[in-house]
């Protein structure tokens, strides 16, 4: 393709569909580096659109289209990209997210799984368009095809990395999100999800000990073969806020899904998790207040400062 067949325009943002793959990678911390660069700057970052029949798509600057539309800027610099049709232009957008790093593994995980299952590209040639080896595409994938929603969700977070994700892709769906939780509640690096998702699989594993694996990961550990060493786990380097801000979403995410199986369960169910669910109510009672005493705390919603939940 030739440069010269790409071209700058200027676009109301209304004009844009938003593509729902690069959605799953939007990271609110991006949303807020672009609105603080449109505020001082303007819109410096032109986004990248795909065109067909008049409707432009968005193939890179999901962060930076969405920071638009909450200052209430109505048009925006793009550069119209010539790929002609879909299959062309969900590889560019591959292509572009592996290069600029906005939509993340999720998303990367999202259209190799579509380009491979409906577009009929073959993982050796994303292997050479992407400079990536075919284990890295395979991995990729699985990540969308294998991982629950909500550790998707963790990994978009940034509470667990992409290669972590990729080991936990391998248990059993309905399990993954106990055992993420768990694993960094208890600080555990790659190499440890990795020995301890590989000892799950194993057929000699008892169910008695999967079950440990998922509920309590670190006792399990001292049992792996010596030969395993552990690696400290790295020290987390982000700011008290965005840690907050990460650990508040991820919680509110747990309490949806703990209330939907609530809602399904029948009596039975309730009375064999009875003991966990108080412990719920527990730190459910004692965040509150947390919250409540929080100096200069302010509710969602309010302007005034110091104002209790």
């Amino acid at each position: 393709m030739l440069l010269n067949e790409n071209t700058a325009s200027t676009v109301n943002i209304r004009k844009i569909e938003k593509d729902p793959i690069l959605g799953l990678g939007l990271s609110q911390k991006d949303v807020k580096k672009y609105e603080k660069a449109l505020s001082e700057y303007g819109n410096v970052i032109p986004a990248i659109v795909g065109e067909a029949d008049g409707v432009y798509k968005i193939l890179a600057g999901t962060a930076g289209l969405e920071a638009c539309a909450r200052l209430g800027i109505e048009k925006i610099n793009v550069i119209v990209s010539m790929a002609n049709g879909e299959t062309e232009q969900m590889k560019l957008a591959l292509l572009l997210s592996t290069i600029r790093e906005e939509g993340g593994a999720i998303s990367e995980g999202e259209f190799i799984n579509r380009l491979i299952t409906s577009h009929g590209v073959t993982r050796r040639e994303l292997s050479k368009l992407l400079g990536k080896s075919k284990s890295w595409i395979s991995k990729r994938q699985a990540l969308a095809v294998n991982l629950s929603d909500a550790v998707k969700g963790m990994v978009t977070d940034g509470s667990i990395c992409a290669r972590t994700a990729e080991e936990i892709a391998k248990l059993p769906t309905e399990s993954q999100a106990e055992f993420a939780a768990n694993t960094v509640r208890d600080c555990l690096n790659k190499t440890d999800v990795s020995q301890l998702v590989k000892l799950y699989r194993m057929p000699q594993t008892s169910e008695e000990c999967r079950k440990a694996i998922i509920e309590a990961p670190l006792t399990v550990l001292p049992a792996l073969p010596e030969t395993v060493k552990r690696k400290k786990p790295q020290k987390d380097t982000r700011g008290l806020s965005e840690r907050l801000s990460c650990a508040a979403r991820h919680a509110v995410r747990v309490l949806y899904e703990v209330r939907q199986l609530i809602a399904a369960a029948n009596k039975a169910d309730l009375t064999y998790a009875g003991y966990y669910l108080r412990d719920l109510r527990e730190a459910i009672f004692t965040t509150d207040i947390d919250l409540k005493d929080a100096a200069g705390f302010v509710s969602p919603g309010k302007q005034g400062g110091g104002q209790a939940l």
